[in-house]
């Protein structure tokens, strides 16, 4: 993959600094019950970790506390987002931290090198899944561990009181996500990706977070953003109506008695062929 693939952080958001604030929140918002099941699936401190798809560093963060002793590996292929990684981590963990420019279809990286790959909420953006898997198995040890995380529009979460405005944007937000080569429904697909990718043993489970448990201000931020929205007014999949009302919307959500809203994401882990 040359190509950014469905997201690029400078042409599809307000600025760079307020997507930046969400991809903060989105790093940490479910982190506890991520971390959880990664140890789970056979996260282990000392292993060598591979994060693709890291963004600007806010994941890594958490895996360099989660993972004091290993050295981690991160692939992203945003020249923008590799800075800003690196200035970002300067003094958490950035020592600790290789940092690769690469696509996710073509690391760079050795053979049978890593225990563990990560990849957090970037399947859903890449053309070629399949491919990205493959290179990923290439790259671990025999027996080592490819954990994707990401969602499914149809199981993005929960809204109380419901919310038609929302639910039509995700679906229009769908219809982008795949005219720029993403699939905003890949979490449905990821045990087929990694099996076809030649992964055993695999397993799939959820992992959630709730407004109850949070308080209702990470959410504002992630996920009831409507600038998230906004690059699909200049695609001609939502008009400024729309647009509107989906802002009136949200702010009738978050001015209603007791809000709710709940985040499902999905957990898949595959293991390379010990032979």
């Amino acid at each position: 993959m040359t190509s950014t693939g469905s997201y690029d952080i400078q042409q599809h958001n307000v600025t760079p600094e307020a997507e930046l604030q969400r991809l903060k929140t989105q790093a940490t918002i479910i982190w506890k019950k991520e971390a959880r099941t990664l140890e789970w699936f056979g996260l282990k401190d000392g292993m060598s970790v591979v994060e693709v798809g890291s963004g600007p560093g806010f994941t890594t963060e958490q895996l360099c506390t989660l993972l004091p002793n290993s050295e981690i590996t991160t692939v992203e292929l945003d020249p923008f987002m590799v800075q800003q990684a690196q200035t970002y981590l300067k003094d958490k963990g950035g020592d600790r931290v290789n940092f690769v420019q690469a696509s996710i279809t073509e690391t760079g990286l050795p053979d049978n090198r890593f225990d563990f790959v990560f990849a957090r909420l970037i399947f859903q953006h890449i053309p070629e899944p399949v491919a990205a898997a493959t290179e990923i198995r290439r790259i671990l040890k025999p027996g080592g561990k490819l954990v994707i995380v990401d969602t499914d529009a149809d199981l993005y979460g929960l809204f109380d009181p419901p919310n038609g405005d929302f639910a039509m944007a995700i679906d229009k937000f769908s219809q982008a996500s795949a005219a720029l080569g993403g699939n905003f429904r890949i979490g449905r697909y990821l045990w087929r990706i990694l099996q076809e990718a030649g992964f055993e043993n695999l397993d799939l489970e959820a992992v959630v977070t709730h407004s109850d448990e949070l308080g209702m201000d990470p959410f504002a931020i992630h996920p009831l953003n409507v600038t998230l929205f906004l690059r699909l007014v200049k695609m001609g999949l939502m008009t400024e109506e729309e647009l509107a009302s989906l802002s009136q919307s949200r702010e009738d959500f978050l001015a209603s008695a007791h809000p709710f809203v709940l985040l499902i994401w999905l957990m898949a882990c595959g293991a390379k062929p010990a032979h």
